[in-house]
């Protein structure tokens, strides 16, 4: 093998770990890095895989695999950059009422309160109301969030019921809430937290103080 041929299989990993980096660097806002990562770290696999040396082959894993798990950061320090929005309690809890009973309004939504006491809101953005962490000033989540849903769904004070038993024991819900396509009601159901499980505590509520 010339050393031209040893050059450009060296060049390879290279180009492809560099390619990991401008992810990282760009916090993944140019998709011609990923795209460049999963070129180079596949063509360093081909010709591994096709009589090249072993080390090419390893080191084409290695950069597809640090791509990926680049791209899984970028994930998580944009879920943790999403922006937080200090609202009225009482607006916001009537802003949702609002927009939920309005003509045309959506059909579903999603809503939990956070491990930092934020509540979160998807399946309303069409609508107005933006997937921001919502921190409700000088009010428990939990609680605003309970009374939003004992007022919309017909099984509210029942869903309710649930969520605290969960809570109780050290287990987040979030509230999935749809609505009838016949009776035009809406109906509440828990789904379990994925990622951090602990339930916020609200120290100054005697309620949800776990």
């Amino acid at each position: 093998m010339s050393g031209w041929q040893t050059a450009g299989m060296v060049a390879l990993p290279v180009l492809a770990g560099w390619s990991v980096v401008r992810i990282l660097a760009r916090v993944g806002t140019c998709n011609g890095d990923y795209a460049a990562a999963a070129f180079w770290s596949a063509l360093a696999i081909g010709l591994g895989l096709g009589g090249g040396p072993g080390w090419l082959l390893a080191a084409g894993c290695v950069t597809a695999v640090a791509a990926l798990l680049a791209h899984l950061l970028v994930l998580a320090v944009r879920a943790a950059n999403r922006p937080q929005a200090t609202v009225d309690p009482a607006a916001f809890r009537a802003r949702l009422l609002e927009v939920c009973t309005a003509d045309g309004s959506p059909s579903a939504l999603m809503t939990g309160v956070g491990p930092d006491g934020t509540i979160t809101v998807w399946g309303l953005e069409e609508a107005g109301v933006p997937r921001d962490r919502h921190h409700p000033s000088g009010a428990c989540p939990t609680c605003l969030l309970e009374e939003f849903v004992t007022e919309l769904a017909v099984n509210g004070e029942q869903t309710v019921r649930q969520y605290r038993a969960q809570l109780r024991r050290r287990a987040n819900q979030l509230f999935v809430l749809h609505r009838g396509v016949i009776s035009g009601d809406w109906e509440a159901e828990l789904s379990p937290v994925r990622g951090p499980k602990a339930p916020y505590r609200h120290a100054a509520c005697p309620v949800h103080r776990y």
